[in-house]
C-alpha cells in the first residue's frame, strides 16, 4: 500500500509540480493568502534599524521602568508577581545561563526591518524550544520561560519573559521599557484539559476498544470455521447421515447478529476490503477511481503550498520568480479540481439511482436514500469534527499553536450548524476563515445538492425532454446567478485582486462556497450519470476524427480555463471579461472532463483510459473521503508547529508535499478502519443488506 502510494506521488509530482509547477483546489484560501502577502509587502516599517535598542538597552529600559512603577495588586499594568520575576530577570542577564538563554531566544528584530524590503517577510519568531525550556529552579527563581508573539506595528517578533506574566504585561513591558511601538502580544501557553478533551478521549477509546475486540472475534470466528470445515471434509463421506458438522451445521456457526456487530470494527476484515484493488462488475466506471485520486493529490499539492504561503521566509521570491510565470497560473486556474469533485458525485449518484429506478420500474425508498448519504458522511465527520475541536490542541507546541484554540472556539460555537450542514449559510455569509472546518464547505453544498437531486432524477426518469429541460433551465440560472452576483459586487478574476465596485466593503464572497455557484456542475453530474446509465456498460466506437477532433475540443478548453488567468497578472480586466469567466468557467471546465469520463466508459480513451482505470488507483479511490478529510489536520499540525520559517523552493515543497501525501493517505486508512468503514458494516447489518 506505501509503495504504491509512494510510486503515485512520485510520478504526480514530477507531473504537476515540475511541469505546471503549482496546482492548488482551494484557490479562494490560496487568494486570501496572497493577498494577505500582498497587502504586507505594499507596507513599509517606520522602524528605523538604528534606532532599535540592543539586547542591554532593553534590559536597562525595563529595569528602569520596573523601578519606577509601584508593584502592588492595585497596578493596572502590571502584577506584582511579573514585576517581581521580571526584574530579577534582567537583573540576571547576562551573569545567569538561563537568563542569556531567554534573552537569545528573542528574535532579531533588526534584521526583519532591514531585509523587510528585499524578503517580505515580517517574522522572527526567535527561539521557541530554547524560550520554554526555561523552567523553575526552586532557590533560585520561581518562573519559566513564556514565549510570546509580539506585534510592533505589522511586524512579528519572538520574545521570551517570565511565564507569570500576561499578554497585556508583555505588550507594556516592551512599549514602556524598551520604547518599541508595541500593539499588542500573543502568549503560548499549554491549554488546560477540558470536559471535551475527556469525552473525546473516551470515544476515541471505546473505537479502539472495539476494533480490537472485533478483530480478535474475527480472528478466532475464522479458526473456529476452517477447523471445522476440515473435520466435515475428512467425514462426510463414511458419516454423510449421521455426522453433526454438516452443511447447515456450519451455516448455523456463522455470527449472530452481536458477532456481526463485532466484525464490522474488524481492522482485518474491513483493512482487506480497503486494500482490494478488484475492479467492480461490469458496470462500474473503473476511469472514475484515476480521476478521483490524482484530484485529490491536486488538493494536497495546493494546499500543501497554500496553507504555509504566511511561513515562507523569502515571499518575495515566490512573487518575482513564479506568479509572473505561465505554468504558475496552474495554482488558480486549479480551482476546477474541486468542481470535478461536485462532477463525480452528481454522476454517481444519477447513475446509481436511474439504474435503481429502471430497474424496479420507478420504486424507490427515499426515505433511505436520504439515510445513506447522511450515513455515509456524518460519523467520520462527526468524529473528526470532535478532534479537531479538542484533542488537536494538545499536540504539540509552536509559535503558531495558539491558532488551534481559534478554531476549537469555532466548532464549539458552529458545530451543530456544520453537523446540519448548512454552515455555508450560517453565519452569514459563509466564510471559510470562521467555519468550523473550513476545509469541509464541499461537504455542505455536496449534501445540498443532494438533497434536491431527487427532483432532476425523478424528471428525467419519466421524461427525458422534461428532465433535460429543466436541468438545462437551472444550469443556466446558475450561471445567470453566479454573472449577477459577480456583476453586482464587482468580483476580478485571476491573479487581479481589485473590485470594480465599492458594494462589498468588507470582501465578504458570495460565491464560493454557495450551492447556486456549484448547482450548473452537479447537473452536468448528473445528465452524464443518465447518459452512462441508458449506455449500460455499451461501447461505442466513434469515428477517428471525430473522436481526435473532441480530445482537441476537451483539452484545449480545459487548458484555456485554467491557463486563461495569466494577463491578469498585474492587470485589471475589464469587468465584462472577469464576469463572463466566473460564470461560465466552472461549466466549461467539467464539460471537458465530462468528455475525458464519458470517452474511457465508451471504449474511445485510449491510453488514457488506460491510466486512469489502473488497479493500483483503487484502494487509493477508497480512501479519498477520509484522505480528504484529515489532511488539512495533519498540515496545520505542522505547520502550526513550527519552530522556524519555511524557505521556499522547488525541492522543499516537493518534499513537503511528499510527506503530506504518504502521511495523510496512512492516517486515512487508520481513520477508516476506525470510523467509515464500520458504519458501512453497520448499516448493512441495520437494514440487512
Amino acid at each position: 500500500m506505501v509503495a504504491v502510494l509512494c510510486r503515485v506521488t512520485f510520478l504526480t509530482t514530477l507531473l504537476v509540480l515540475f511541469v505546471s509547477q503549482h496546482v492548488n483546489c482551494q484557490i479562494k484560501i490560496v487568494q486570501d493568502e496572497w493577498n494577505k502577502i500582498n497587502n504586507i509587502a505594499n507596507r513599509k516599517p517606520e522602524l528605523e534599524v538604528d534606532r532599535i535598542p540592543s539586547d542591554k538597552e532593553i534590559a536597562q529600559g525595563i529595569k528602569s521602568l520596573l523601578s519606577s512603577v509601584l508593584a502592588t495588586e492595585d497596578n493596572k499594568n502590571i502584577s506584582t508577581r511579573c514585576h517581581n520575576d521580571t526584574m530579577v530577570f534582567m537583573n540576571d542577564w547576562p551573569d545567569q545561563v538561563y537568563a542569556r538563554q531567554m534573552f537569545t531566544s528573542f528574535g532579531d528584530l533588526p534584521e526583519i526591518v532591514r531585509e523587510f524590503p528585499f524578503t517580505w517577510n515580517p517574522k522572527s519568531v526567535g527561539s521557541f524550544g530554547r524560550c520554554r525550556a526555561v523552567k523553575p529552579d526552586p532557590g533560585i527563581r520561581s518562573f519559566g520561560g513564556l514565549y510570546c508573539k509580539a506585534n510592533i506595528e505589522f511586524l512579528i517578533w519572538g520574545v521570551c519573559f517570565p511565564d507569570s506574566c500576561t499578554e497585556d504585561e508583555v505588550t507594556y513591558l516592551l512599549s514602556q521599557g524598551a520604547g518599541l511601538p508595541a500593539r499588542s502580544s500573543i502568549c503560548i501557553v499549554d491549554p488546560p484539559y477540558t470536559t471535551g478533551d475527556y469525552i473525546a478521549i473516551v470515544i476515541c477509546s471505546v473505537l479502539a476498544a472495539l476494533m480490537i475486540t472485533g478483530s480478535t472475534y474475527d480472528v478466532i470466528y475464522h479458526r473456529k470455521l476452517k477447523r471445522l470445515e476440515k473435520e466435515q471434509a475428512k467425514t462426510e463421506k463414511q458419516q454423510m447421515m449421521e455426522n453433526k458438522t454438516t452443511g447447515k451445521d456450519l451455516k448455523k456457526m456463522k455470527p449472530g447478529y452481536l458477532g456481526q456487530f463485532f466484525i464490522s470494527f474488524s481492522v482485518i476484515t474491513n483493512g482487506r476490503k480497503l486494500l482490494s484493488a478488484k475492479k467492480g462488475g461490469s458496470g462500474s466506471i473503473s476511469a472514475l477511481n484515476g480521476i478521483r485520486v490524482i484530484s485529490m493529490l491536486w488538493i494536497i499539492l495546493g494546499h500543501s503550498i497554500s496553507f504555509a504561503a504566511l511561513y515562507y521566509d523569502n515571499q518575495r521570491y515566490l512573487y518575482a520568480v513564479y506568479l509572473p510565470l505561465f505554468s504558475y497560473n496552474a495554482i488558480l486556474g486549479a480551482l476546477f479540481a474541486v468542481d470535478t469533485f461536485f462532477l463525480l458525485s452528481g454522476c454517481l449518484v444519477s447513475y446509481l439511482t436511474l439504474k435503481h429506478l429502471f430497474k424496479t420500474k420507478g420504486k424507490m425508498n427515499w426515505a433511505l436514500f436520504y439515510f445513506h448519504r447522511w450515513w455515509r458522511l456524518t460519523p467520520a465527520f462527526a468524529l473528526l469534527l470532535l478532534i479537531w475541536a479538542t484533542l488537536t490542541r494538545h499536540i504539540g507546541n509552536g509559535p503558531e499553536h495558539f491558532i488551534f484554540d481559534y478554531t476549537a472556539e469555532y466548532c464549539q460555537n458552529y458545530w451543530w450548524a456544520a453537523l446540519l450542514y448548512f454552515h455555508n449559510f450560517y453565519p452569514w455569509p459563509g466564510n471559510t476563515e470562521t467555519m468550523c472546518m473550513g476545509w469541509t464547505w464541499y461537504l455542505q453544498v455536496d449534501m445540498q445538492l443532494y438533497i434536491i437531486s431527487p427532483i432532476f432524477l425523478f424528471l428525467i426518469y419519466k421524461s427525458f425532454a422534461i428532465g433535460t429541460g429543466v436541468m438545462s433551465f437551472f444550469t443556466v440560472a446558475s450561471i445567470a446567478t453566479v454573472a449577477g452576483i459577480a456583476t453586482y459586487y464587482g468580483y476580478p478574476m485571476g491573479w487581479d485582486d481589485t473590485p470594480y465596485n465599492d458594494n462589498n466593503p468588507e470582501g465578504h464572497d458570495y460565491l464560493y462556497v454557495m450551492p447556486y455557484a456549484r448547482l450548473q456542475v452537479y447537473l452536468v453530474g448528473l445528465f452524464l450519470g443518465y447518459v452512462l446509465c441508458k449506455l449500460n456498460g455499451k461501447q461505442i466506437k466513434l469515428n477517428k476524427i471525430v473522436n481526435i477532433i473532441c480530445w482537441v475540443l476537451a483539452i484545449g478548453m480545459g487548458l484555456a480555463i485554467v491557463y486563461g488567468v495569466g494577463p491578469t497578472y498585474g492587470n485589471h480586466p475589464d469587468q465584462w471579461i472577469a464576469v463572463l469567466y466566473q460564470s461560465v468557467s466552472r461549466f466549461a471546465f467539467v464539460v471537458a472532463v465530462s468528455w475525458v469520463i464519458f470517452a474511457c466508459a465508451t471504449g474511445n480513451g485510449g491510453p488514457v483510459n488506460t491510466l486512469l482505470s489502473w488497479n493500483g488507483w483503487i484502494p487509493l479511490s477508497r480512501l479519498t473521503y477520509c484522505a480528504y478529510l484529515v489532511h488539512p489536520i495533519l498540515m496545520f499540525l505542522y505547520y502550526w508547529n513550527l519552530k522556524v520559517l519555511i524557505h521556499y523552493t522547488t525541492v522543499q515543497v516537493s518534499y513537503i508535499f511528499i510527506a503530506h501525501v504518504v502521511l495523510s493517505y496512512m492516517a486515512a486508512f487508520v481513520f477508516s478502519l476506525a470510523i467509515e468503514s464500520p458504519m458501512i458494516g453497520l448499516e448493512k447489518l441495520i437494514f440487512r443488506r
